[in-house]
């Protein structure tokens, strides 16, 4: 889905010219460094690598939860139907990826520069995401409910069509952020934080309340 912001896209050879190449080669790689590759299947879960590097690769049905990627490096990446859950990237970079259909339950995206980024349909509930810098980030279709947006830094970033549900977004600025398509019963939103932010009537309505207003409805 095409939004107001520009992404660009994760820059990588044609997917059938890719090498296809098992996850064993990264681990056997010195640098723990993996380029344009394409790997299906793998799974490396509840395990501890520090500094992998993946450039112009794709990652199809693998599964990497519990694993702690310390300072990982994801440049010109797509990631689709994988499994995240729980993994730590906390201290990383996340440059021109892709994440499509995936599971990231509860992964740890701490201190982390995401910069054109699209979260395409993931379940992102319980993602932290706290004191990262997101620029022209896009999440859209995605459940992030009890994720946490609190001390990030956000610029050009679009949710659409997503569930937030009791996201927080405490010590966030949100101008020129809109969520007025998505969805929520509660959410950690400060109204003080909300200068310039995008909102549906119907959510203007409800923290016009928070604010103390009798609304005629």
């Amino acid at each position: 889905m095409a939004g107001k912001v520009k992404l660009l896209a994760p820059q990588l050879p044609a997917e059938e010219d890719l090498a296809v190449r098992d996850w064993e080669d990264l681990l056997d790689d010195p640098d723990y460094e993996l380029i344009e590759a394409k790997i299906s299947g793998a799974k490396y879960e509840r395990a501890s690598l520090e500094r992998c590097i993946l450039a112009k690769t794709m990652l199809v049905g693998c599964s990497f939860a519990g694993t702690v990627f310390e300072r990982l490096d994801l440049t010109d990446v797509v990631l689709e139907h994988c499994d995240l859950s729980n993994a730590k990237f906390s201290r990383g970079v996340i440059h021109r990826a892709h994440f499509k259909d995936c599971k990231l339950t509860g992964i740890d995206l701490t201190k982390v520069n995401l910069g054109h980024v699209t979260f395409e349909n993931c379940v992102m509930n319980l993602t932290d995401l706290a004191e990262s810098s997101l620029k022209q980030v896009r999440f859209t279709g995605c459940v992030l409910e009890n994720a946490s947006f609190y001390g990030c830094k956000l610029k050009d970033v679009e949710l659409e069509h997503c569930d937030l549900n009791d996201a927080d977004f405490n010590q966030t600025i949100l101008k020129g952020i809109d969520i007025s398509t998505c969805t929520y019963d509660r959410i950690d939103m400060p109204i003080q934080a909300l200068a310039g932010c995008t909102v549906s009537p119907a959510q203007a309505v409800g923290f016009a309340k928070l604010l103390g207003l009798k609304v005629k409805e």
